[in-house]
């Protein structure tokens, strides 16, 4: 009962966090697309059609509905903020049912839950739009895209080397949280899975090493 207790008081807590974080980033908004014109065009496009998911994605909570945050806004807090209890395979499939201020709406096949889409582009156009949403959307089995010597990887959720950001991501997802700094040939970035307690190295752009912690 102890037990019980204690988690329904972190669940609530989690929730409130997710409240409060999702109310100041609505605070933040202005629209996703920038007039009615690339609204219909992005509904013409998007809107009823079913792709692929072309990432591994383990949502946020959002309330009662998950979040996709391509922003790098939880990412970027200093805190862990929980992720939902579910996980969505790469390749499954996916539909467009709208969007509002601040998301693109979406539906998965097998998950009764709204997925709410967090992107970058606020008053943009619609190739703004359609840039972000092709890391989380593919037209085709994402898996075909792949190199080779790298799929078998991709395919068990595996790390290796020379991997690019866009690899990782399909087998593991966005990270919780994104380091960047400069370094001796570019941009070295750390990226760290809190829920696989993985930390991932990339320097411009491709795995050298990780480490568990």
């Amino acid at each position: 009962m102890a037990y019980q207790g204690g988690r329904d008081v972190k669940h609530k807590i989690a929730c409130l966090l997710g409240v409060l974080l999702w109310a100041l980033i609505a605070c933040q908004s202005t629209g996703i697309l920038q007039g009615s014109g690339h609204e219909k065009a992005f509904r013409e496009r998007y809107v009823q059609n079913t792709f692929y998911t072309a990432m591994f994605v383990h949502p946020y909570r959002y309330n009662e509905d998950y979040l996709i945050d391509l922003t790098s806004t939880i990412a970027e807090l200093e805190t862990e903020l929980p992720r939902a209890s579910v996980a969505i395979p790469l390749g499954t499939p996916i539909t467009i049912v709208g969007l509002d201020d601040t998301h693109v709406l979406a539906r998965i096949t097998g998950h009764t839950p709204l997925f709410r889409i967090r992107l970058h582009t606020q008053r943009g156009t619609l190739d703004d739009v359609a840039k972000e949403l092709a890391l989380v959307l593919s037209k085709e089995p994402p898996l075909q895209s792949v190199r080779p010597e790298i799929r078998a990887f991709v395919e068990r959720q595996e790390v290796a080397r020379g991997m690019t950001r866009r690899e990782v991501s399909m087998g593991w997802g966005l990270p919780d949280k994104i380091t960047s700094i400069p370094g001796a040939t570019g941009t070295i970035e750390e990226w760290t899975y809190f829920y696989r307690r993985m930390h991932v190295f990339l320097d411009n752009g491709t795995v050298t090493n990780w480490q568990q912690f």
